[in-house]
C-alpha cells in the first residue's frame, strides 16, 4: 500500500493536498487486484466547491472519498497449459530406469546402484544441424498466444455525485501464427454506458530487413486504419511508406 499527500507552505488556504492511496493485492499467481482512492480533508459548500474548512469540523467524517477505482487483471498464455521437457524428464526419467532395472532382476532398494540407461544416453546425443527438418524453420507447430482480461470500475464523488461512472470488461491478446506473423487486438464492453469500448486489430509481418504492420479500428466514432512498411535498421528508418485513413471529423 502507498499513501501520498503534500502541504503547501506558501499557500494561504487549502494547504493540504488530498491523500492518494494505492494498493496491489495478489489474489493468485495470475490475478492481481489494483485499488486506488482519493481522500480529501476539506469540506464542500452549498455549490459543491472546496472551502478552507476541514470536513470533520463541518459535521462530516475525517476525509471525503472523492473518487476510487478497482482493477482486476488476469493473464493466460500457452505456457500455462504446457509443461517443459525438463519437468517431464524429472518426473518420469527415474521411474523408467527403475522399472527397467526391476524387470532385469535389479533391486528396489537400489543396493547395487542404478543401471546405465543406454536409451537415455542415445536420446541425449546432439543431432547434426544438417539433419534438422527444414520445415521446423518455416512453420511453428506450437503457436504461442497470450490473453489479458481486465475488469475496471471507477467511483466518482468529487461534487456529491455518488455514482459509478465507469465499469468495463476489457480483453486483449496476441497470437503468433508463424515465426514472422503475429495477430492481436483489444476490445471490451462498457457497462456504465452500455456499449462496446475502443476496439482495434493489429497485424504484423517480419520481412527480415523490412517490417510491415496494419492497425484497424473497425467500429465506433474513431474508425480508422493505418498501414506501414519500412526498413528496420535505425540508420535507414526514413525509407518507409505508410498510408492511413483518419477518423471522421466530429462537430
Amino acid at each position: 500500500m502507498n499513501f501520498q499527500t503534500a502541504y503547501n507552505l506558501a499557500g494561504d488556504s487549502l494547504q493540504w493536498s488530498p491523500i492518494n492511496m494505492s494498493a496491489v493485492i495478489p489474489i493468485t499467481k495470475k490475478i492481481d487486484l489494483n485499488l486506488n482512492a482519493n481522500l480529501d480533508p476539506y469540506a464542500l459548500d452549498a455549490n459543491n466547491r472546496r472551502v478552507d474548512e476541514f470536513n470533520i469540523n463541518n459535521g462530516g467524517s475525517l476525509f471525503r472519498l472523492t473518487n476510487a477505482g478497482a482493477r482486476l487483471n488476469f493473464t493466460l498464455s500457452d505456457k500455462d497449459f504446457t509443461r517443459s521437457e525438463d519437468d517431464e524428464e524429472d518426473d518420469l526419467g527415474d521411474e523408467k530406469v527403475e522399472n527397467r532395472s526391476l524387470s532385469q532382476g535389479g533391486r528396489e532398494d537400489d543396493l547395487f546402484g542404478k543401471p546405465l540407461d543406454y536409451a537415455e544416453n542415445y536420446k541425449n546425443k546432439k543431432q547434426d544441424p544438417e539433419e534438422v527438418n527444414v520445415d521446423e524453420k518455416r512453420y511453428r507447430f506450437k503457436i504461442p498466444w497470450r490473453l489479458n482480461i481486465a475488469y475496471t470500475m471507477t467511483y466518482n464523488n468529487a461534487a456529491r455525485q455518488n455514482e459509478i461512472n465507469r465499469q468495463s470488461l476489457m480483453v486483449s491478446g496476441d497470437v503468433e501464427l508463424s515465426p514472422r506473423w503475429s495477430v492481436g487486438g483489444n476490445t471490451g464492453y462498457d457497462f456504465a454506458n452500455n456499449g462496446i469500448s475502443f476496439t482495434t486489430l493489429r497485424f504484423n509481418r517480419d520481412l527480415e530487413s523490412f517490417r510491415m504492420s496494419f492497425n484497424w479500428t473497425p467500429i465506433g466514432p474513431n474508425q480508422s486504419w493505418f498501414f506501414f512498411i519500412g526498413i528496420k535498421a535505425s540508420a535507414l528508418s526514413d525509407i518507409k511508406w505508410d498510408q492511413r485513413r483518419q477518423p471522421d471529423p466530429q462537430f
